[in-house]
């Protein structure tokens, strides 16, 4: 889905008299009528910079990347001064691993051409974003440093999550922490702004307030229809299939391994009890061990039987993964991680072998 264009793209797009063509083609491309803007923009002067503007839009409604590139592209050489392509550019370059440096040139641009507040703080959290993808989190910083300070309420309140958690990655928690507190006054509603909380109050050890965090991320997310909620994440996969997902990442351990693992259940549930996530359990945790690691009890594969297990947590795998295929490899690699566990390997080593 698209970026929709905010009220000053639209006005900027549509000029200063407000051409009533260009406003009916973009009410039918936020109705979701693709259709009609194009037959709208038939009507438009085809090179004007607008008209590109309105096709580029269309091409990303339909996910049409290449063509909304090619046809952005036109549009910025067709007005150099204008943000707004270089900004839209920028973002669905972001998109391709490969076009990284590129999207950075488009973001920079932007940032240095407008003078719109809601497209300056997209392009300054654009901008950090790619920065920080390459490893110039000084220079991330930087971009970043060119906000509002952080007790300023933003307006929009997805772009004040994508902030706050850039700064989180770049280890400024307490920032992150006062923009989040903001955030989840406007919207109690917002788990992932509750999520990130207590992400920012873990780092600074502050833990009162992580677990308080956390306890409303998990209520959040275990509230009836919160799966339905779950817009753009994978769609759900039969439990018996995770469990098949589950026991080929076991077939690629080596034998000793398996014999060892013989008879320690893997269990499907849904989320991290509750009571658990109270003393402080990460609500989103993708997967748990949980018992005696091998090699620790007594009676070699940990002594109380029915102890020792490997929890994966249905909804926040699914949230983790963009579509089912990704969704079954974030099953593999969690179940080999908390395999690693039972093992006796810690969260760092884990990292280095690629299972972190």
């Amino acid at each position: 889905m698209a970026r929709e264009p905010d009220d000053a793209e639209e006005d900027e797009a549509a000029g200063e008299g407000g051409d009533p063509r260009v406003e009916a083609a973009w009410q039918a491309l936020e109705s979701g009528n693709v259709g009609e803007a194009r037959r709208q923009a038939e009507a438009l002067d085809a090179e004007a910079p607008e008209t590109l503007l309105l096709l580029g839009a269309c091409c990303r409604e339909e996910e049409d990347d290449a063509q909304a590139i090619a046809i952005l592209k036109r549009a910025a050489a067709a007005d150099p001064d204008w943000a707004t392509p270089e900004l839209w550019l920028g973002e669905i370059l972001a998109g391709d691993p490969e076009a990284t440096a590129e999207a950075l040139r488009h973001a920079t641009r932007a940032l240095d051409l407008t003078d719109d507040e809601s497209e300056f703080l997209s392009a300054v959290a654009l901008k950090a974003g790619l920065e920080t993808e390459m490893g110039e989190t000084e220079e991330a910083k930087r971009t970043l440093a060119e906000l509002p300070p952080p007790e300023v309420r933003l307006e929009d309140l997805d772009l004040a999550l994508e902030i706050a958690d850039l700064q989180l990655a770049l280890g400024d928690a307490e920032a992150a922490r006062d923009r989040l507190r903001l955030l989840c006054e406007a919207s109690p509603t917002m788990a992932d702004a509750w999520y990130a909380l207590g992400c920012a109050a873990e780092q600074l050890e502050e833990e009162t307030e992580m677990r308080a965090a956390w306890k409303r991320t998990w209520e959040l997310d275990a509230a009836p229809g919160a799966v339905d909620r779950m817009a753009g994440e994978a769609d759900r996969l039969p439990e018996a299939e995770i469990a098949a997902v589950a026991e080929g990442a076991l077939e690629e351990l080596p034998t000793r391994a398996r014999a060892l693992l013989e008879g320690i259940p893997i269990v499907i549930a849904e989320l991290p009890a509750e009571v658990d996530v109270s003393t402080g359990l990460d609500p989103r945790v993708l997967g748990l061990f949980s018992g005696t690691a091998h090699g620790d009890g007594a009676t070699g594969l940990g002594g109380q039987p029915g102890l020792t297990q490997i929890v994966l947590f249905r909804r926040n795998l699914e949230r983790a993964a963009r579509d089912q295929d990704e969704l079954r490899e974030e099953i593999r690699t969690t179940l080999l991680h908390e395999t690693g566990h039972f093992f006796g390997l810690d969260d760092a080593a884990l990292e280095e072998i690629g299972l972190g």
